[in-house]
Protein backbone atom coordinates (compact mmCIF):
# COMPACT_ATOMS: atom_id res chain seq x y z
CA UNK A 1 0.00 0.00 0.00
CA UNK A 2 1.65 3.36 -1.45
CA UNK A 3 0.01 6.90 -0.18
CA UNK A 4 0.17 10.68 -1.00
CA UNK A 5 0.27 13.58 1.10
CA UNK A 6 -2.01 16.49 0.31
CA UNK A 7 -2.98 20.10 1.56
CA UNK A 8 -6.40 20.71 0.88
CA UNK A 9 -8.31 23.79 1.01
CA UNK A 10 -12.08 24.00 -0.80
CA UNK A 11 -13.95 26.08 0.24
CA UNK A 12 -18.17 25.11 0.52
CA UNK A 13 -19.06 26.71 -2.35
CA UNK A 14 -16.78 24.54 -4.53
CA UNK A 15 -17.24 22.09 -2.94
CA UNK A 16 -20.81 22.30 -4.22
CA UNK A 17 -20.17 21.96 -7.61
CA UNK A 18 -18.67 18.91 -7.27
CA UNK A 19 -21.89 17.48 -5.61
CA UNK A 20 -24.02 19.33 -8.37
CA UNK A 21 -22.21 17.11 -11.13
CA UNK A 22 -20.01 19.98 -12.52
CA UNK A 23 -17.00 18.20 -11.50
CA UNK A 24 -16.37 14.70 -10.49
CA UNK A 25 -12.79 14.72 -9.47
CA UNK A 26 -10.30 16.73 -7.31
CA UNK A 27 -7.51 17.50 -9.02
CA UNK A 28 -4.62 18.80 -6.64
CA UNK A 29 -0.69 19.07 -6.45
CA UNK A 30 0.33 16.36 -3.55
CA UNK A 31 3.04 18.32 -1.17
CA UNK A 32 5.76 16.13 -3.51
CA UNK A 33 5.22 18.32 -6.54
CA UNK A 34 3.12 15.27 -8.30
CA UNK A 35 -0.76 15.88 -9.68
CA UNK A 36 -3.04 13.48 -8.00
CA UNK A 37 -6.66 13.09 -9.07
CA UNK A 38 -9.18 11.37 -6.99
CA UNK A 39 -13.45 11.53 -6.67
CA UNK A 40 -15.07 13.94 -4.95
CA UNK A 41 -16.98 11.52 -2.72
CA UNK A 42 -13.73 10.66 -1.22
CA UNK A 43 -13.72 13.78 0.47
CA UNK A 44 -17.84 13.52 2.51
CA UNK A 45 -16.02 12.49 5.73
CA UNK A 46 -13.90 15.45 6.14
CA UNK A 47 -16.46 18.32 5.18
CA UNK A 48 -17.39 21.18 7.76
CA UNK A 49 -19.54 24.10 7.50
CA UNK A 50 -16.96 25.96 5.39
CA UNK A 51 -15.86 23.04 3.14
CA UNK A 52 -12.74 20.79 3.69
CA UNK A 53 -9.14 22.02 4.78
CA UNK A 54 -6.16 19.97 5.82
CA UNK A 55 -3.46 18.29 5.22
CA UNK A 56 -4.80 14.47 4.58
CA UNK A 57 -2.50 10.79 3.38
CA UNK A 58 -4.16 9.39 0.86
CA UNK A 59 -3.64 5.56 0.05
CA UNK A 60 -3.94 3.62 -3.03
CA UNK A 61 -2.63 0.48 -4.33
CA UNK A 62 0.08 -0.73 -6.92
CA UNK A 63 -2.55 0.38 -9.23
CA UNK A 64 -3.68 3.54 -8.29
CA UNK A 65 -7.14 2.32 -6.80
CA UNK A 66 -8.04 4.41 -3.83
CA UNK A 67 -7.73 2.32 -0.80
CA UNK A 68 -9.01 5.37 2.30
CA UNK A 69 -7.96 8.73 2.94
CA UNK A 70 -7.02 9.98 6.40
CA UNK A 71 -6.61 13.29 8.24
CA UNK A 72 -2.95 14.19 9.56
CA UNK A 73 -3.97 18.23 10.73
Amino acid sequence: MTYVDLELEISRDTLMLYYQGVAANVVTPALDGRSVSFPARILRDFVNHSGVSGRFRLYHDESGRFIRMERLR
